[in-house]
């Protein structure tokens, strides 16, 4: 049987609890029709996608919601997805000629792990390997734009791939990298990562990322990522 596709967009009541909250953005996280929940900015505050096996199942899913759904939330759109049309777009292949001790050494754009604003220069890391580049993050978040890198703020361009979590707490967002780092992501970078939380990635490639709910009420982001070869 076809499932139906739904997109559910939430305004919160700004007056209700941050605790009740997040208690009932974690119980919509358990509910086994939710696929996926993402905090947005604008209009709305939260936006579900999930599915249901036809259109009374919707409205039962709806009654058993009523109450926490009239305590938090002032305004509500619902949406069923009908058809979807994806676009492929290969990642962008390309390499950096770097300085090392002994001339320049080309890198793929894939071997990059992160770019770290250092000063005038930028601090390109590949694997337990850097150097310093005489360039600027503008100019590097440009050159890689399509090779699947998320700038997560003004000094940090990381390969999403390299990131092993998303972290989100009293809405902030925080990156955790596959070497132990923590980086805080700049709200104007925030769209960003949540696009890598809905499925997509800046180079058009597909991440599954699912939110579970942290012991303090938190959510972690996990990313299935992609693997490119070395």
């Amino acid at each position: 049987m076809t499932q139906l596709v739904v997109i559910a967009c939430l305004a919160f009541d700004h007056r209700a609890s941050a605790d009740g909250l997040q208690k009932f953005k974690a119980c919509l996280l358990q509910c086994p029709q939710v696929e996926r929940v993402m905090e947005v900015c604008g209009t709305f505050d939260l936006i579900i996608q999930g599915h249901c096996e036809d259109m009374g199942d919707y409205t039962r899913g709806m009654e058993q919601l009523r109450q926490p759904l009239s305590e938090f939330v002032t305004r509500i759109e619902t949406s069923f997805v009908t058809r979807t049309v994806d676009r492929d777009m290969p990642a962008r292949s390309g390499a950096l000629w770097l300085p090392c001790k002994d001339g320049r050494r080309r890198v793929e754009y894939r071997q990059i792990d992160k770019v770290v604003a250092d000063g005038d220069y930028m601090r390109v890391h590949v694997g337990d390997w850097n150097c310093l580049l005489h360039d600027t993050m503008g100019h590097l978040a440009e050159e890689l734009a399509g090779a699947g890198f998320v700038q997560l703020h003004r000094s940090w361009l990381v390969r999403i791939d390299f990131i092993d979590k998303l972290i989100h707490d009293q809405r902030r967002w925080t990156a955790r990298l596959l070497d132990g780092t923590l980086v805080g992501v700049a709200k104007s970078h925030t769209q960003d990562v949540l696009r890598i939380v809905a499925g997509e990635s800046p180079m058009g490639g597909s991440h599954s990322a699912k939110p579970v709910p942290n012991g303090d009420g938190s959510a972690i982001v996990t990313e299935n990522r992609m693997k490119l070869p070395h």
